[in-house]
């Protein structure tokens, strides 16, 4: 039986704000484009999300759906949706602005964060969820408890947009460090470790993770390509696609979902075979990813490749 994946985080509404003034509402975050770039690739992907009533909400569930994205684990709220204003710049990035304070995506509590864990091989977190109140707290105890098990490979990206509602800098920092720590996967943007390591020199905190319980740590670094680093040492640097960028929405959350989907491909089913991997194979799995975050990056928004349009 192929492995299932379940995603954890937000589900919200991304205002997008193209340079020639063109504005599109599109559902987004940074948990869901990983859930639906997993779909597309023919992987059986559940989203535990925390979505809303209202429209928008309405909006994110049947988008999800479409995708085949199961919401089995998700859960229906009477608070607002969460929306994210992100504007793209000349060179194709995105700058995030947030309001975010009391939507429905961050009032996880413990009774809401349940799941059948006989039926998953992989947990995958990210992003805000893991940080704004009053449900993070809730959810870095359960991602804390998922660590007793065995067969579960957990993986999580720390994925920090600034500012926080309401969250103290220093607060989210250690948090997302030991979210890292209790992850077996952590993949992460160079911008993000040097967020996370209050300094340019990020290195440290890579082997930091790898210290205290990851099989490996990959760092994305958008043009300048990506690096891993395991258990056993291993080193690799990818360059990144040459394609032309039109933005670069939801290009990490392609990496991340394009990594898992080659692990499930080989077979990889717990953490044991997670440390195994060669150098060869985990070359192979980053020179794919590559590729596939490149063909999100050359088209509009958070749009992911199919599995036949990566052909791997």
């Amino acid at each position: 039986m192929q492995s299932k994946v379940l995603v954890i985080g937000e589900a919200l509404i991304d205002i997008v704000h193209q340079n020639d003034g063109a504005i599109k509402n599109i559902p987004g975050g940074s948990p869901a484009n990983t859930a639906v770039a997993l779909a597309r690739l023919q992987i059986p992907t559940f989203m535990m999300a925390r979505t809303s009533q209202d429209k928008y909400g309405q909006i994110i569930r049947n988008y999800l759906e479409s995708e085949s994205v199961n919401l089995e684990y998700g859960v229906v709220s009477s608070d607002p949706s969460s929306i994210i204003d992100a504007y793209i710049q000349t060179d194709g990035s995105a700058k995030y602005e947030a309001n975010l304070r009391g939507s429905s995506d961050f009032g996880w509590t413990n009774v809401e964060l349940k799941f059948d864990e006989s039926k998953f091989n992989f947990v995958h977190l990210g992003s805000l969820t893991s940080y704004i109140e009053p449900g993070a707290s809730s959810v870095e105890n359960w991602y804390k408890s998922l660590r007793q098990n065995n067969n579960l490979i957990l993986s999580f990206d720390p994925n920090i947009r600034h500012p926080l509602d309401g969250q103290k800098e220093n607060d989210v920092r250690e948090r997302a460090i030991r979210l890292s720590k209790l992850a077996h996967i952590v993949k992460a943007s160079d911008e993000d470790l040097k967020w996370m390591a209050n300094s340019n020199n990020y290195l440290d905190l890579v082997d930091l993770f790898m210290g205290n319980g990851a099989s490996l740590v990959i760092v994305t670094k958008g043009h300048s390509g990506s690096y891993l680093k395991n258990k056993k040492g291993f080193e690799i640097n990818m360059d990144s696609a040459r394609i032309e960028v039109v933005d670069t929405i939801g290009a990490g959350d392609t990496f991340s979902a394009a990594f898992i989907a080659q692990l499930i491909k080989l077979n990889v089913k717990n953490v044991g075979d997670l440390n195994e991997l060669s150098k060869d194979v985990l070359t192979q799995i980053m020179s794919n990813c590559s590729i596939a975050s490149g063909i999100t990056c050359s088209r509009q928004g958070a749009n992911p490749p199919s599995r036949s349009e990566v052909n791997w």
